[in-house]
């Protein structure tokens, strides 16, 4: 589970990936952000000492540059067993240890920021889930405190009436807001939401995360909840060709009364910056 401060779901709903046919092509990025949260469990080898305060966050930007990127990047950590001698982004997947790609600082001390270029193998490592940034101590040469990356994004969708399709009836002043994060590793992502509304001529009995282009009306790929109340979150789990659509802005949100049973207020969803541009 991505540890990341997001908003936390505090009224989850659980909500299963339906699968979609049909070729949605997937959105891509010249600059995508990439974050983790860094503790001693996540490390490997177990670290030793007095460990159970250690943490930390980290969170880059990278940019295309070539056949690589560039990356500024800030770290943070506190309550390790002793001074951080250094910190790196390494290659390798969860649960196991690989050798140093990226050096970040040395020694380091919280916040810790700077500017370092990736290679076309560290970005195919990030891009399925294969890269880590860990923090090491005298105590624990090895690392003491790690975190697996994954790239992250954020969107905001106004819903009005006036991109329902078909055109809803006496709903002129109805209004709502969508607001998602997703994280994605490697095929799949994390989405955490968030919807409010109001003004609807009844009930809200139902919102959806469906597939289609703007003016376009597509089938329901995500339900969100049903019957709803203003300000509900959740999460689901996405891959294929609802992460496609997400990431290429396909993806729209809306919320279904009895008098438009197909749908009141619609949004469409900023494409999601998950992928670098290759």
């Amino acid at each position: 589970m991505f540890k990341l401060s997001l908003c936390a779901a505090a009224a989850a709903v659980a909500v299963a990936l339906i699968a979609v046919g049909g070729a949605v092509g997937r959105g891509t990025a010249s600059s995508i952000v990439v974050a983790t949260t860094l503790s001693a469990a996540d490390e490997v080898p177990a670290p030793t000492g007095a460990v159970s305060n250690a943490s930390g966050s980290f969170s880059a930007t990278l940019v295309r540059s070539g056949a690589g990127a560039s990356m500024n990047w800030r770290l943070t950590f506190t309550g390790l067993t002793g001074n951080a001698i250094a910190a790196h982004v390494h290659t390798g997947p969860r649960g196991e240890a690989g050798p140093v790609s990226v050096p970040l600082c040395g020694p380091c001390e919280s916040p810790a920021t700077g500017t370092a270029n990736v290679d076309a193998a560290v970005l195919a490592a990030l891009a399925t889930n294969r890269a880590y940034v860990n923090v090491h101590t005298p105590t624990n040469r090895g690392g003491e405190i790690r975190g697996q990356l994954r790239s992250v994004a954020t969107a905001r969708s106004a819903l009005n009436a006036g991109q329902e399709v078909p055109r809803p009836r006496g709903a002129a002043r109805a209004r709502g807001t969508f607001t998602v994060t997703a994280t994605k590793a490697g095929s799949s992502a994390t989405v955490r939401w968030q919807l409010t509304f109001a003004r609807l001529t009844g009930r809200a009995l139902a919102a959806h995360i469906h597939l289609g282009a703007r003016g376009r009306a597509g089938r329901v790929v995500v339900p969100l909840c049903g019957p709803c109340r203003s300000g509900v979150r959740g999460t689901a789990t996405v891959r294929g060709a609802v992460l496609a659509a997400l990431e290429s802005g396909r993806a729209y949100v809306n919320v279904h009364t009895r008098r438009n049973p197909a749908g009141e207020i619609r949004g469409q969803v900023p494409a999601l910056a998950l992928t670098l541009t290759s």
